[in-house]
Protein backbone atom coordinates (compact mmCIF):
# COMPACT_ATOMS: atom_id res chain seq x y z
CA UNK A 1 0.00 0.00 0.00
CA UNK A 2 3.14 2.61 0.28
CA UNK A 3 3.38 3.18 -3.61
CA UNK A 4 -0.38 4.32 -3.27
CA UNK A 5 -0.19 6.04 -0.57
CA UNK A 6 2.99 7.86 -1.70
CA UNK A 7 0.39 9.48 -4.76
CA UNK A 8 -1.49 11.83 -2.09
CA UNK A 9 -1.05 14.88 -2.23
CA UNK A 10 1.45 15.85 1.13
CA UNK A 11 0.81 19.70 1.07
CA UNK A 12 -1.34 22.38 1.39
CA UNK A 13 -0.39 23.39 -2.51
CA UNK A 14 -0.96 20.07 -3.50
CA UNK A 15 -4.28 19.53 -1.93
CA UNK A 16 -5.30 22.57 -3.51
CA UNK A 17 -8.31 23.09 -0.68
CA UNK A 18 -7.61 27.34 -2.12
CA UNK A 19 -10.09 26.07 -4.64
CA UNK A 20 -12.53 25.90 -2.39
CA UNK A 21 -15.10 28.68 -1.36
CA UNK A 22 -14.59 28.52 2.37
CA UNK A 23 -17.11 31.73 2.61
CA UNK A 24 -19.82 29.52 1.75
CA UNK A 25 -19.24 27.29 4.55
CA UNK A 26 -20.41 27.23 8.72
CA UNK A 27 -17.70 28.26 11.10
CA UNK A 28 -18.35 25.52 12.82
CA UNK A 29 -17.66 23.07 9.42
CA UNK A 30 -14.77 25.25 8.47
CA UNK A 31 -13.15 24.97 11.79
CA UNK A 32 -13.14 21.09 11.91
CA UNK A 33 -12.17 20.76 8.02
CA UNK A 34 -9.06 22.66 8.74
CA UNK A 35 -8.24 20.91 11.92
CA UNK A 36 -8.87 17.49 9.97
CA UNK A 37 -6.62 18.88 6.68
CA UNK A 38 -3.79 19.57 9.28
CA UNK A 39 -4.14 16.30 10.99
CA UNK A 40 -4.05 14.52 7.81
CA UNK A 41 -1.27 16.72 6.33
CA UNK A 42 0.92 15.26 9.47
CA UNK A 43 -0.17 11.84 8.50
CA UNK A 44 1.16 12.28 4.99
CA UNK A 45 4.67 13.44 5.95
CA UNK A 46 5.18 10.97 8.65
CA UNK A 47 8.78 9.06 8.34
CA UNK A 48 7.81 5.21 6.63
CA UNK A 49 9.83 3.71 8.96
CA UNK A 50 7.67 4.65 11.83
CA UNK A 51 3.72 4.66 11.19
CA UNK A 52 1.33 7.09 12.80
CA UNK A 53 -0.24 5.47 16.00
CA UNK A 54 -3.62 3.54 15.23
CA UNK A 55 -4.81 6.14 18.47
CA UNK A 56 -3.88 8.99 16.14
CA UNK A 57 -5.52 7.64 12.92
CA UNK A 58 -8.28 6.08 15.27
CA UNK A 59 -9.06 9.69 16.22
CA UNK A 60 -8.90 11.25 12.71
CA UNK A 61 -11.57 9.12 11.27
CA UNK A 62 -13.45 10.40 14.29
CA UNK A 63 -13.56 13.84 13.44
CA UNK A 64 -14.33 12.42 9.25
CA UNK A 65 -16.83 10.91 10.01
CA UNK A 66 -18.20 13.99 12.10
CA UNK A 67 -17.79 16.01 8.69
CA UNK A 68 -18.86 14.07 6.34
CA UNK A 69 -22.25 13.27 8.55
CA UNK A 70 -22.51 17.22 8.60
CA UNK A 71 -21.88 17.48 4.85
CA UNK A 72 -24.29 14.67 3.94
CA UNK A 73 -27.23 16.71 5.70
CA UNK A 74 -26.65 19.37 3.60
CA UNK A 75 -26.49 17.40 0.50
CA UNK A 76 -29.76 15.57 1.30
CA UNK A 77 -31.32 19.62 2.32
CA UNK A 78 -33.90 20.29 -0.46
CA UNK A 79 -33.48 19.47 -4.55
CA UNK A 80 -29.87 17.83 -5.57
CA UNK A 81 -29.77 20.03 -8.65
CA UNK A 82 -30.01 23.20 -5.64
CA UNK A 83 -26.73 22.09 -3.56
CA UNK A 84 -23.85 24.33 -3.63
CA UNK A 85 -21.47 22.74 -5.24
CA UNK A 86 -18.78 23.53 -2.50
CA UNK A 87 -20.43 20.53 -0.21
CA UNK A 88 -20.07 18.18 -2.77
CA UNK A 89 -16.43 19.80 -3.36
CA UNK A 90 -15.97 19.11 0.41
CA UNK A 91 -17.79 15.69 0.73
CA UNK A 92 -14.94 14.80 -1.96
CA UNK A 93 -11.69 16.50 0.01
CA UNK A 94 -12.93 14.61 2.87
CA UNK A 95 -13.52 11.45 1.32
CA UNK A 96 -10.04 11.33 0.14
CA UNK A 97 -8.44 11.84 3.68
CA UNK A 98 -10.53 9.20 5.15
CA UNK A 99 -9.31 6.90 2.42
CA UNK A 100 -5.75 7.49 3.27
CA UNK A 101 -5.60 7.19 7.11
CA UNK A 102 -7.61 3.79 5.51
CA UNK A 103 -3.99 3.29 3.64
CA UNK A 104 -1.89 4.21 6.52
CA UNK A 105 -3.56 1.88 8.78
CA UNK A 106 -2.37 -0.90 6.85
CA UNK A 107 -5.04 -3.75 8.49
CA UNK A 108 -6.92 -7.02 7.32
CA UNK A 109 -9.47 -4.52 5.66
CA UNK A 110 -7.63 -1.24 5.04
CA UNK A 111 -7.96 -2.05 1.51
CA UNK A 112 -11.77 -2.36 1.44
CA UNK A 113 -12.16 0.33 3.41
CA UNK A 114 -10.37 2.45 1.83
CA UNK A 115 -11.88 2.16 -2.07
CA UNK A 116 -15.68 2.06 -0.21
CA UNK A 117 -14.44 5.82 1.17
CA UNK A 118 -13.42 6.46 -2.79
CA UNK A 119 -16.32 5.81 -4.22
CA UNK A 120 -18.23 7.69 -1.82
CA UNK A 121 -16.40 10.78 -2.22
CA UNK A 122 -17.11 9.87 -6.71
CA UNK A 123 -21.16 8.89 -6.21
CA UNK A 124 -22.15 12.08 -3.58
CA UNK A 125 -18.89 14.85 -4.48
CA UNK A 126 -17.46 16.83 -7.18
CA UNK A 127 -14.25 15.49 -8.98
CA UNK A 128 -11.42 16.98 -7.84
CA UNK A 129 -7.69 17.12 -8.20
CA UNK A 130 -7.99 16.28 -11.89
CA UNK A 131 -9.66 12.89 -11.03
CA UNK A 132 -7.36 11.42 -8.29
CA UNK A 133 -10.02 9.92 -6.48
CA UNK A 134 -11.58 7.58 -9.45
CA UNK A 135 -7.65 6.60 -10.13
CA UNK A 136 -6.95 5.86 -6.54
CA UNK A 137 -9.73 3.61 -6.57
CA UNK A 138 -9.00 1.89 -9.65
CA UNK A 139 -5.26 1.40 -8.78
CA UNK A 140 -7.00 -0.38 -5.15
CA UNK A 141 -9.40 -2.37 -7.39
CA UNK A 142 -6.79 -3.72 -8.96
CA UNK A 143 -4.50 -4.60 -6.06
CA UNK A 144 -7.90 -6.42 -4.63
CA UNK A 145 -8.34 -8.17 -7.86
CA UNK A 146 -4.45 -9.42 -7.68
CA UNK A 147 -4.77 -10.40 -4.03
CA UNK A 148 -8.19 -12.39 -4.50
CA UNK A 149 -7.43 -16.24 -3.90
CA UNK A 150 -10.20 -16.79 -5.70
CA UNK A 151 -10.77 -15.37 -9.26
CA UNK A 152 -14.15 -16.17 -10.43
CA UNK A 153 -14.47 -16.73 -13.95
CA UNK A 154 -17.92 -16.88 -15.35
CA UNK A 155 -18.88 -18.33 -18.18
CA UNK A 156 -22.03 -17.12 -20.32
CA UNK A 157 -25.09 -18.68 -18.96
CA UNK A 158 -26.28 -20.41 -22.11
CA UNK A 159 -28.88 -21.77 -19.94
CA UNK A 160 -30.13 -18.28 -18.89
CA UNK A 161 -30.38 -17.11 -22.70
CA UNK A 162 -32.70 -20.11 -23.25
CA UNK A 163 -34.87 -19.85 -20.54
CA UNK A 164 -35.20 -16.37 -21.26
CA UNK A 165 -36.46 -17.05 -24.72
CA UNK A 166 -39.72 -17.69 -23.05
CA UNK A 167 -40.29 -14.52 -22.13
CA UNK A 168 -39.76 -13.32 -25.32
CA UNK A 169 -43.40 -11.68 -26.35
CA UNK A 170 -44.75 -12.39 -30.03
CA UNK A 171 -44.25 -9.26 -32.08
CA UNK A 172 -46.92 -7.39 -34.39
CA UNK A 173 -44.55 -7.31 -37.93
CA UNK A 174 -47.02 -4.62 -38.54
CA UNK A 175 -45.75 -2.90 -35.58
CA UNK A 176 -42.34 -2.93 -35.38
CA UNK A 177 -39.45 -0.09 -35.43
CA UNK A 178 -37.95 0.25 -38.53
CA UNK A 179 -34.35 -0.91 -38.47
CA UNK A 180 -31.59 1.05 -40.65
CA UNK A 181 -27.79 -0.01 -41.22
CA UNK A 182 -25.15 2.82 -40.10
CA UNK A 183 -26.79 5.63 -41.27
CA UNK A 184 -24.95 8.24 -42.90
CA UNK A 185 -24.79 11.70 -40.72
CA UNK A 186 -26.57 13.29 -43.29
CA UNK A 187 -29.51 10.56 -43.50
CA UNK A 188 -29.93 10.84 -39.56
CA UNK A 189 -30.22 14.41 -39.92
CA UNK A 190 -32.15 15.15 -42.66
CA UNK A 191 -34.64 11.58 -41.85
CA UNK A 192 -34.33 10.63 -38.37
CA UNK A 193 -33.56 12.97 -35.78
CA UNK A 194 -36.55 14.53 -34.26
CA UNK A 195 -38.80 12.34 -36.75
CA UNK A 196 -39.31 8.85 -35.64
CA UNK A 197 -37.45 6.40 -33.73
CA UNK A 198 -34.80 3.53 -35.37
CA UNK A 199 -32.79 0.70 -34.66
CA UNK A 200 -29.28 1.18 -36.22
CA UNK A 201 -27.42 -1.55 -36.84
CA UNK A 202 -23.62 -1.57 -37.32
CA UNK A 203 -22.62 1.82 -35.10
CA UNK A 204 -21.10 -0.70 -32.34
CA UNK A 205 -19.39 -2.99 -34.10
CA UNK A 206 -15.95 -1.39 -33.41
CA UNK A 207 -16.64 -0.87 -29.80
CA UNK A 208 -14.13 -2.45 -26.90
CA UNK A 209 -17.04 -3.80 -25.31
CA UNK A 210 -18.12 -5.67 -28.13
CA UNK A 211 -14.87 -7.04 -29.07
CA UNK A 212 -11.64 -7.48 -27.14
CA UNK A 213 -12.37 -6.35 -24.14
CA UNK A 214 -16.13 -8.29 -23.88
CA UNK A 215 -18.24 -6.95 -21.01
CA UNK A 216 -19.16 -10.46 -19.33
CA UNK A 217 -19.47 -10.64 -15.74
CA UNK A 218 -15.53 -11.79 -15.20
CA UNK A 219 -14.48 -8.69 -16.55
CA UNK A 220 -16.34 -6.28 -14.76
CA UNK A 221 -15.63 -8.30 -11.87
CA UNK A 222 -11.57 -7.50 -12.54
CA UNK A 223 -12.37 -3.96 -13.66
CA UNK A 224 -14.73 -2.72 -11.28
CA UNK A 225 -15.77 -5.91 -8.75
CA UNK A 226 -14.79 -3.95 -5.54
CA UNK A 227 -16.29 -0.70 -6.63
CA UNK A 228 -19.23 0.95 -4.38
CA UNK A 229 -22.46 1.46 -6.89
CA UNK A 230 -25.72 2.38 -6.01
CA UNK A 231 -28.57 0.04 -7.34
CA UNK A 232 -32.57 -0.21 -7.27
CA UNK A 233 -33.94 -2.74 -5.75
CA UNK A 234 -37.29 -3.75 -6.99
CA UNK A 235 -38.52 -4.95 -10.39
CA UNK A 236 -39.56 -1.02 -10.89
CA UNK A 237 -39.63 1.80 -9.68
CA UNK A 238 -43.10 2.54 -9.33
CA UNK A 239 -43.46 -0.54 -7.15
CA UNK A 240 -44.35 0.44 -3.23
CA UNK A 241 -41.81 -1.34 -1.71
CA UNK A 242 -38.90 -0.06 -4.42
CA UNK A 243 -36.00 1.05 -2.61
CA UNK A 244 -32.09 2.45 -3.23
CA UNK A 245 -28.70 0.78 -1.47
CA UNK A 246 -24.98 0.46 -1.89
CA UNK A 247 -23.14 -2.21 -2.75
CA UNK A 248 -20.12 -3.50 -4.35
CA UNK A 249 -20.46 -4.96 -8.00
CA UNK A 250 -18.97 -8.12 -7.17
CA UNK A 251 -22.16 -8.41 -4.50
CA UNK A 252 -24.52 -7.06 -6.75
CA UNK A 253 -23.25 -9.78 -9.23
CA UNK A 254 -23.69 -12.42 -6.43
CA UNK A 255 -26.89 -11.28 -5.10
CA UNK A 256 -28.94 -10.60 -7.86
CA UNK A 257 -27.11 -12.14 -11.39
CA UNK A 258 -25.32 -14.84 -11.07
CA UNK A 259 -27.78 -16.40 -8.17
CA UNK A 260 -30.26 -13.91 -6.99
CA UNK A 261 -31.08 -14.42 -3.87
CA UNK A 262 -32.42 -10.90 -2.81
CA UNK A 263 -35.22 -10.46 -5.26
CA UNK A 264 -34.77 -8.03 -8.47
CA UNK A 265 -31.73 -5.51 -8.10
CA UNK A 266 -30.96 -3.46 -11.18
CA UNK A 267 -27.63 -0.79 -11.22
CA UNK A 268 -30.06 1.71 -13.68
CA UNK A 269 -29.36 4.97 -15.27
CA UNK A 270 -26.20 5.75 -13.73
CA UNK A 271 -23.30 7.76 -14.44
CA UNK A 272 -21.11 4.22 -14.08
CA UNK A 273 -18.49 5.84 -16.24
CA UNK A 274 -17.56 9.13 -14.80
CA UNK A 275 -16.82 7.07 -11.38
CA UNK A 276 -14.79 4.36 -13.81
CA UNK A 277 -13.22 5.77 -16.40
CA UNK A 278 -12.06 2.54 -17.57
CA UNK A 279 -15.65 1.33 -18.66
CA UNK A 280 -16.31 4.68 -20.28
CA UNK A 281 -12.88 3.70 -22.69
CA UNK A 282 -14.54 0.70 -23.55
CA UNK A 283 -17.73 2.73 -25.21
CA UNK A 284 -17.43 4.87 -28.19
CA UNK A 285 -19.94 7.93 -28.50
CA UNK A 286 -21.81 7.86 -32.08
CA UNK A 287 -21.58 10.85 -33.92
CA UNK A 288 -24.80 11.14 -34.07
CA UNK A 289 -24.97 12.53 -30.76
CA UNK A 290 -23.09 15.60 -31.53
CA UNK A 291 -25.82 16.60 -33.97
CA UNK A 292 -28.13 20.24 -33.29
CA UNK A 293 -27.18 22.81 -30.78
CA UNK A 294 -26.75 20.92 -27.11
CA UNK A 295 -23.50 20.34 -26.60
CA UNK A 296 -24.66 18.08 -23.31
CA UNK A 297 -23.83 14.36 -23.44
CA UNK A 298 -25.35 12.21 -20.43
CA UNK A 299 -23.43 8.59 -20.67
CA UNK A 300 -25.60 6.03 -18.14
CA UNK A 301 -25.44 2.76 -17.41
CA UNK A 302 -28.13 -0.01 -16.64
CA UNK A 303 -26.92 -3.45 -15.58
CA UNK A 304 -29.06 -6.23 -14.34
CA UNK A 305 -31.15 -9.54 -14.70
CA UNK A 306 -33.57 -10.90 -16.77
CA UNK A 307 -37.17 -9.21 -15.97
CA UNK A 308 -36.47 -6.04 -14.87
CA UNK A 309 -38.28 -3.23 -16.16
CA UNK A 310 -38.81 0.48 -16.89
CA UNK A 311 -42.10 1.32 -16.40
CA UNK A 312 -44.01 3.23 -19.73
CA UNK A 313 -42.05 6.74 -19.26
CA UNK A 314 -40.46 9.87 -21.22
CA UNK A 315 -37.61 11.64 -20.95
CA UNK A 316 -36.91 15.18 -22.27
CA UNK A 317 -34.08 14.40 -24.40
CA UNK A 318 -32.48 12.30 -27.68
CA UNK A 319 -31.88 8.73 -26.43
CA UNK A 320 -29.39 6.54 -27.96
CA UNK A 321 -29.83 2.99 -26.07
CA UNK A 322 -27.04 1.03 -26.95
CA UNK A 323 -27.68 -2.38 -26.18
CA UNK A 324 -23.87 -4.32 -24.94
CA UNK A 325 -24.96 -8.04 -24.12
CA UNK A 326 -28.15 -9.65 -23.67
CA UNK A 327 -31.13 -8.43 -25.12
CA UNK A 328 -34.55 -6.02 -23.80
CA UNK A 329 -38.16 -5.98 -25.10
CA UNK A 330 -38.89 -2.09 -25.62
CA UNK A 331 -42.50 -0.55 -27.00
CA UNK A 332 -42.78 2.75 -27.96
CA UNK A 333 -45.51 5.26 -28.05
CA UNK A 334 -45.90 9.11 -29.74
CA UNK A 335 -46.89 11.88 -27.41
CA UNK A 336 -49.21 12.82 -29.27
CA UNK A 337 -51.43 9.96 -27.58
CA UNK A 338 -49.94 10.85 -24.14
CA UNK A 339 -53.60 11.29 -22.64
CA UNK A 340 -54.16 7.46 -23.43
CA UNK A 341 -51.40 6.51 -21.91
CA UNK A 342 -52.86 7.88 -17.95
CA UNK A 343 -50.06 9.92 -16.76
CA UNK A 344 -49.44 9.87 -12.99
CA UNK A 345 -50.82 13.29 -11.77
CA UNK A 346 -48.31 13.32 -8.66
CA UNK A 347 -45.11 15.62 -9.71
CA UNK A 348 -42.54 13.23 -9.42
CA UNK A 349 -44.29 11.22 -11.68
CA UNK A 350 -45.84 13.34 -14.16
CA UNK A 351 -43.79 11.40 -17.03
CA UNK A 352 -44.48 7.90 -16.53
CA UNK A 353 -47.64 5.99 -17.25
CA UNK A 354 -49.94 4.18 -14.30
CA UNK A 355 -50.79 1.56 -17.02
CA UNK A 356 -49.04 -2.36 -16.52
CA UNK A 357 -48.00 -2.12 -20.52
CA UNK A 358 -48.26 -6.21 -20.74
CA UNK A 359 -50.93 -6.54 -18.32
CA UNK A 360 -53.49 -3.75 -18.39
CA UNK A 361 -56.38 -2.97 -16.93
CA UNK A 362 -58.77 -1.89 -19.43
CA UNK A 363 -61.38 -1.31 -16.74
CA UNK A 364 -59.44 1.81 -15.02
CA UNK A 365 -57.75 2.93 -18.58
CA UNK A 366 -60.06 1.93 -21.66
CA UNK A 367 -57.87 4.33 -23.62
CA UNK A 368 -54.71 2.62 -23.71
CA UNK A 369 -56.21 -0.05 -25.96
CA UNK A 370 -56.72 1.65 -28.70
CA UNK A 371 -53.28 4.07 -28.36
CA UNK A 372 -50.77 2.88 -30.88
CA UNK A 373 -47.61 1.46 -30.92
CA UNK A 374 -44.29 0.29 -31.95
CA UNK A 375 -41.77 -2.41 -30.86
CA UNK A 376 -39.58 -4.14 -30.85
CA UNK A 377 -36.86 -6.78 -29.38
CA UNK A 378 -33.32 -4.90 -29.38
CA UNK A 379 -30.00 -7.39 -29.11
CA UNK A 380 -26.68 -7.00 -28.69
CA UNK A 381 -24.80 -4.70 -30.76
CA UNK A 382 -27.80 -2.81 -31.39
CA UNK A 383 -28.88 0.70 -30.84
CA UNK A 384 -32.16 2.48 -31.04
CA UNK A 385 -32.60 5.94 -30.99
CA UNK A 386 -35.60 7.78 -29.42
CA UNK A 387 -36.51 11.50 -29.88
CA UNK A 388 -37.41 13.89 -27.21
CA UNK A 389 -40.58 13.00 -25.06
CA UNK A 390 -41.71 9.12 -26.94
CA UNK A 391 -42.67 7.10 -24.38
CA UNK A 392 -41.17 4.18 -23.81
CA UNK A 393 -41.38 0.44 -21.82
CA UNK A 394 -38.50 -1.30 -21.43
CA UNK A 395 -38.23 -5.08 -19.88
CA UNK A 396 -34.89 -7.26 -19.59
CA UNK A 397 -35.11 -10.78 -21.66
CA UNK A 398 -32.10 -11.75 -20.04
CA UNK A 399 -29.32 -10.28 -18.12
CA UNK A 400 -28.22 -7.15 -19.80
CA UNK A 401 -25.63 -4.58 -20.11
CA UNK A 402 -25.80 -1.89 -21.90
CA UNK A 403 -25.21 2.31 -21.91
CA UNK A 404 -27.14 4.91 -23.00
CA UNK A 405 -25.70 8.68 -24.23
CA UNK A 406 -28.54 11.40 -23.57
CA UNK A 407 -28.21 14.35 -25.27
CA UNK A 408 -30.08 17.66 -24.05
CA UNK A 409 -30.62 18.91 -20.51
CA UNK A 410 -32.19 17.06 -18.11
CA UNK A 411 -34.74 17.81 -15.06
CA UNK A 412 -32.27 16.85 -12.41
CA UNK A 413 -34.27 16.34 -9.22
CA UNK A 414 -33.10 14.71 -5.78
CA UNK A 415 -30.34 12.81 -5.53
CA UNK A 416 -31.68 10.19 -3.34
CA UNK A 417 -28.77 7.84 -1.60
CA UNK A 418 -28.99 5.59 0.56
CA UNK A 419 -26.38 5.44 3.45
CA UNK A 420 -24.61 2.72 4.35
Amino acid sequence: MKEICEQFPSTKEGLQVDKIDIGKLTPSILQLFNEIVENYLKLCNSPPESPPPKTECSSLLLKIESALNYVWEQLHTGQWKDVDPVWRQLYSYVSLFKTQVYLKLDEDTSLHLAIAACDMGLIMGEPILDGFLSNIASKINEKLWESSQNKITFKENQMEIERGIECYPQLNTENLIETVHAPSIETFLLDIMNKKPIIITGAMDFWPAMGEKRWSVSYLRKVAGYRTVPIEIGSKYTDDAWSQSLTTVNEFIDDYILTPKKGKGYLAQYQLFEQIPQLKNDIIIPDYCYLGTCDDINLNAWFGPRGTISPLHYDPDHNFLSQIVGSKYIRLYDEKVTSSLYPHEQELLFNTSQVDVEQPDFEHFPLFSSAPYVETILESGSMLYLPPKMWHYVRSLSTTHFQCEKRGNSVLGHKPIAKT
